[in-house]
C-alpha cells in the first residue's frame, strides 16, 4: 500500500457463541502510513503505583487435592498455598463469609492445568496456568491475580453461558500468552453486584501472540450482555486481535470504561489455518450501548485502529486518547469528543461530533521511549500515563 492510500473500513462481523466456532472471514482495514511532526518539549514523566506484598500463606499443600479441600473448607482471610509442582486442574467451590486465596508458594513454580471457579469470594494467584481458567455462572466476586495464563480454548472465561451473569469479577494483574483457541479473555454475561460501578474490572495485564485462527481469536471479547465493565491499564502487543471488542449484544451494554491503556503492535502474521485474516481494529465496539468513556488510551503503532459501530449513547465521551486511526460507521454527532491527538480520523456511512474541541493532529507525536514501549507523550496529559517496564505483570 502507498503512503497516500487509506484503507477500506473494517467489515461488520458476527461473533458466535463457543459452541459454534466456525465464524466468517473477516475484511478489516489497514493502519496508515505516519508522517512527520515537530516535538514539544519534555515535562517530568508519571510512574504507575507500586503495589502492596500479598498477605502471608496461612497453610501450605502439596497436592491439588489438598489445596482444593482447604479452600472449601477454609474461613474469610485464608490463604492456601500450593508447593511448587506440576498439577492437573484446580476445581475450586466454596462460598466463604470473605475472601480465600490459592496461591502458588513460589510465584510462577507451581504449574496448574487450567481452573474452575464456582462460589464466591476466591482468588486464585501467581500460578503458571496451561489451560483455561473458567468463572462459573452465578458466581460473585471472583479474582483472577497475577497468573501466567496460556494454552487454553479461552484464556479466562466468565459466564460460559447466555443466561446466567457472573458478579464483580476481577482479572488484574495476569500476564496472558497466546496463541489460545479463540480469546483471552472471554465475557459473557456480568454484572455490577455491589453496586460499587464495577461489574467486571480487567485491569493491569499483559497480552501478546493472540492470533487470528478462523475462530476469530480476540484479545478480550464481550458478546452477550453486561454492566459497567472497566477496561483499565492495560499493555496488548504483538497480537493479531481485536483488542477491546464489543459485540452482540441484545440490549445496551450500560457503562463501558477502557481508560488509561496501551495497544501496540496489532501486526502478527495471521495463523496457517487463516491466512487471509485480514486486519482487525485493535479497539471495536458495537452499539447499543450507554455510559461509554475512553480515556488516555494510546493505541499506536502498526494498525493503531479505534472503530465504532451501530449506534452509541449521547453520554459517549472520547477524550485525551493518542489514536493512529479513529473511524465510525454510525451517528457519533452528540458525544462528546475532545483534547484526542491522532494521525487520521474518518467516517464511512457515519458522523463525527460538529464540535471537535482541542483536537491536535500529528503522525509522529514525540513519545518518551518507543523502543522501550515507553508511549508517554512527552508535553502532553494525553495518552497513558505510565511505561510497561515499570509495571509487574504475571506470577
Amino acid at each position: 500500500m502507498g503512503p497516500a492510500q487509506v484503507a477500506a473500513p473494517p467489515a461488520k462481523i458476527r461473533v458466535a457463541p463457543r459452541v459454534a466456532v466456525s465464524r466468517p472471514k473477516k475484511k478489516r482495514a489497514r493502519s496508515p502510513a505516519k508522517t512527520g511532526s515537530p516535538a514539544a518539549p519534555a515535562p517530568a514523566l508519571s510512574s504507575p503505583p507500586s503495589e502492596p506484598p500479598p498477605p502471608a500463606c496461612t497453610t501450605t499443600v502439596s497436592t491439588l487435592t489438598a489445596a482444593v479441600d482447604e479452600v472449601a473448607g477454609s474461613g474469610a482471610g485464608a490463604v492456601v498455598c500450593l508447593a511448587d509442582g506440576s498439577y492437573g486442574e484446580a476445581d475450586l467451590s466454596a462460598s466463604p463469609g470473605g475472601r480465600v486465596t490459592l496461591r502458588a508458594e513460589h510465584p510462577g513454580a507451581a504449574t496448574i492445568a487450567g481452573a474452575t471457579m464456582a462460589g464466591r469470594n476466591l482468588t486464585l494467584e501467581r500460578f503458571d496456568v496451561e489451560g483455561e481458567v473458567q468463572v462459573e455462572p452465578a458466581s460473585t466476586a471472583m479474582r483472577v491475580v497475577h497468573n501466567r495464563i496460556s494454552g487454553g480454548y479461552f484464556g479466562v472465561e466468565a459466564a460460559p453461558t447466555t443466561t446466567v451473569s457472573v458478579d464483580d469479577v476481577e482479572i488484574v494483574g495476569n500476564k496472558f500468552v497466546g496463541p489460545f483457541g479463540e480469546d483471552a479473555i472471554h465475557l459473557n454475561r456480568y454484572h455490577d453486584g455491589n453496586s460499587d460501578g464495577i461489574g467486571v474490572l480487567v485491569e493491569g495485564n499483559e497480552i501478546s501472540g493472540v492470533r487470528e485462527n478462523g475462530n476469530h481469536s480476540d484479545c478480550l471479547q464481550t458478546v452477550w450482555v453486561g454492566d459497567h465493565i472497566v477496561f483499565r491499564r492495560n499493555y496488548l502487543h504483538d497480537n493479531r486481535c481485536q483488542g477491546f471488542f464489543v459485540k452482540d449484544q441484545e440490549s445496551p451494554v450500560v457503562g463501558i470504561t477502557v481508560e488509561d491503556n496501551l495497544f501496540l503492535r496489532d501486526s502478527e502474521p495471521c495463523a496457517p489455518s487463516d491466512p487471509e485474516c485480514g486486519q482487525p481494529a485493535y479497539f471495536q465496539v458495537f452499539g447499543p450501548y450507554q455510559g461509554l468513556v475512553m480515556r488516555r488510551n494510546t493505541i499506536w503503532q502498526e494498525a493503531g485502529l479505534a472503530a465504532f459501530q451501530e449506534g452509541t449513547g449521547i453520554d459517549t465521551v472520547i477524550e485525551a486518547n493518542v489514536v493512529e486511526r479513529f473511524w465510525t460507521s454510525t451517528d457519533l454527532s452528540a458525544i462528546t469528543y475532545r483534547d484526542n491527538t491522532r494521525c487520521i480520523r474518518e467516517a464511512s456511512g457515519g458522523l463525527w461530533p460538529l464540535s471537535i474541541l482541542g483536537e491536535t493532529v500529528d503522525c509522529s507525536p514525540p513519545f518518551n521511549a518507543p523502543a522501550a514501549d515507553d508511549f508517554r507523550l512527552i508535553g502532553s496529559s494525553r495518552g497513558v500515563d505510565w511505561a510497561p517496564a515499570e509495571v509487574h505483570f504475571g506470577p
